[in-house]
C-alpha cells in the first residue's frame, strides 16, 4: 500500500512538472537577470547583525540572500552560523561598506538555479543554490511574473549600514 501511495505521489509530481514546462525556463530568464541591488545589515539580536544582499532587475527586489563578511552566501536555515557581521558598529560599517563596494558584483557569478521548484497557492518557488545549497528564494506568480519584496527595502532603509549609502 505504501509503495502504491509513492508510486502515486510521484506520479502526479511528474505530471505537474510536464504541465507547468515554463516555469522553470521563465524562473531561468529572471535568474539571469538578476543584479545585486542593495545590501544591509540586519540585527538580530542586540549585538548580531546579519549581512543582507537583494538581488533584482531594475527596482524590483527579488531574492535576498544572507552572506558571511567575506560575500559567500549562507544556506537557508543556516544563518545562526553566519559570520558576525559587526561587532565595532563604525569601524566594522566602514570596513563593510568598502568590501561591498569591491565584491557585490561577483555575487551572481558565484550562484545558480537548481532544476526543481515548487508550486504553492500563489504561484512558484525557484531555488538558487550556491555550491549545491539552496541560498534564496525567487517568486514567480501564477502568471510566472515575479514577486518582488518590498520590505526588503524598508529593511535597508532602517540599516545603519547599507550599501550603496542611499539608492537612487
Amino acid at each position: 500500500m505504501r509503495r502504491c501511495f509513492c508510486l502515486l505521489v510521484l506520479g502526479a509530481w511528474g505530471w505537474a512538472q510536464s504541465v507547468e514546462l515554463g516555469v522553470l525556463e521563465r524562473c531561468q530568464g529572471v535568474f539571469q537577470a538578476l543584479r545585486p541591488q542593495f545590501a544591509y545589515a540586519e540585527r538580530v539580536a542586540p549585538q548580531r547583525f546579519l549581512l543582507r544582499v537583494v538581488l533584482g532587475t531594475g527596482e524590483a527586489a527579488l531574492a535576498r540572500l544572507t552572506v558571511n563578511i567575506d560575500l559567500r552566501p549562507v544556506p537557508l536555515g543556516l544563518e545562526d552560523i553566519a559570520v558576525v557581521a559587526l561587532e565595532r558598529p563604525l569601524q566594522d560599517a566602514i570596513r563593510l561598506r568598502n568590501r561591498l563596494s569591491q565584491g557585490l558584483g561577483d555575487l551572481p557569478q558565484s550562484l545558480s538555479l537548481g532544476n526543481w521548484y515548487v508550486a504553492v497557492p500563489t504561484g512558484y518557488r525557484c531555488f538558487l543554490t550556491h555550491q549545491g545549497r539552496v541560498v534564496g528564494v525567487l517568486l514567480l506568480g501564477q502568471n510566472l511574473e515575479p514577486i518582488p519584496n518590498p520590505r526588503w527595502l524598508i529593511a535597508y532603509q532602517r540599516s545603519p549600514v547599507r550599501f550603496p549609502a542611499a539608492l537612487r
